[in-house]
């Protein structure tokens, strides 16, 4: 299989992750130019992504110890370095500085954030993500025996548990993943047929044409033109076809074109892909700042002037973090995880190398 960089994908999240911003900031400001649920298809693309990037990665690869291991230390450090040194920031001026802050980590319920399981604002969807990393290793496990033994019962098991599961997701928290598996699942799929199919045998035209179908659906969704029968943000993500568009919006965009390079290819958009874990977290601090120290914005030209400064800020501190957290903080736990191989996993024979799917980072 080649072995490409797709900045497209990168792109993609950097979209998400504003899409994000703008869902917020239209609240908290009082913007007039609404977007039909804005915050609400961000979330639905970095899950979507979530479910496509594992399967791509992942499920070509040889089900070991080490692998596994390898997996876990990939994934925590990830995600690790911002959300905790967020995290522990929140706490720290919730319970000290401003008992109004927006996100109101507290003594109560800090051990739950830091086990990944909170639902303070934005931290909510990380909860459901960290539980797909777990339940995507029997899926892995499973995957790999039919492909190595033919043993097809685990497999039907999850399949099964899947059905189930997904019959019962409007009943679940939202902060559970069970309320959110079609989207993973949607997007797993979508991942496990993009790793079987070959970028050269695309006709070029076909997928410009594809893409700026894709666009141009995004566009009217977003802008109202194409009304969504959904009343509120939990029929939204309680959708089957809300998930299925998830998926087919990045399993289109993995294929390259002159479109899908030009919006989502372009160093800007990839920049924010890059930094996206870290506006994720951050625009909401900012946000709520802003919102503290300004004055409220009582005319659309003054909207209209604020919206681009604040952005540039969300990014400012978004790359500073990314710069002097995330990176840092990654290096050092797969050095320490490196460490615990070479001492506790010595006999097991190195873990084959990612499948070719190169993005900056895999997830947020």
């Amino acid at each position: 299989m080649e072995k490409t960089r797709i900045d497209a994908i990168t792109g993609l999240r950097g979209l998400a992750a504003l899409l994000v911003v703008y869902g917020h900031s239209v609240t908290w400001f009082s913007l007039p130019w609404k977007i039909n649920f804005s915050g609400e298809i961000g979330v639905m693309i970095f899950f979507s992504l979530s479910g496509f990037l594992m399967a791509y990665l992942y499920l070509g690869k040889k089900f070991s110890l080490l692998s596994v291991t390898d997996y876990a230390i990939s994934r925590f450090s990830r995600i690790a370095p911002a959300y905790l040194v967020i995290l522990l920031f929140s706490y720290f001026i919730y319970t000290s500085i401003d008992p109004n802050f927006v996100y109101g980590i507290s003594s109560q319920n800090i051990l739950r954030h830091i086990l990944f399981s909170g639902n303070v604002s934005v931290f909510w969807s990380i909860t459901p993500e960290v539980e797909f990393y777990f339940l995507f290793v029997l899926a892995w496990a499973a995957s790999s025996r039919y492909l190595t033994r033919s043993d097809i019962v685990g497999l039907v098991f999850l399949t099964f548990g899947s059905l189930i599961v997904l019959s019962y997701r409007d009943v679940f928290p939202g902060t559970f993943v069970g309320a959110k598996l079609h989207y993973f699942l949607f997007g797993v799929i979508a991942g496990i047929i993009r790793s079987r199919v070959k970028t050269e045998n695309q006709g070029r035209n076909s997928l410009t044409i594809l893409h700026g179908l894709l666009l141009v659906s995004m566009v009217l969704m977003e802008s109202g033109w194409v009304s969504l029968p959904f009343s509120s943000n939990k029929d939204f993500y309680d959708s089957i076809l809300t998930a299925v568009f998830g998926s087919f919006l990045v399993f289109g965009f993995s294929f390259p074109s002159a479109l899908g390079k030009f919006f989502f290819g372009n160093r800007l958009i990839v920049l924010c892909g890059e930094c996206s874990f870290s506006i994720y977290l951050l625009h909401m601090p900012i946000i709520y700042l802003c919102h503290k120290f300004f004055p409220p914005l009582s005319t659309p030209l003054f909207q209209l002037a604020f919206l681009p400064p604040f952005v540039l800020l969300v990014l400012l501190f978004s790359w500073l973090n990314y710069q002097l957290v995330e990176k840092p903080g990654a290096r050092l736990i797969k050095s320490i995880g490196s460490a615990f191989k070479r001492k506790f996993i010595p006999l097991f024979p190195l873990a084959p190398s990612a499948q070719p799917l190169s993005v900056e980072s895999e997830t947020r």
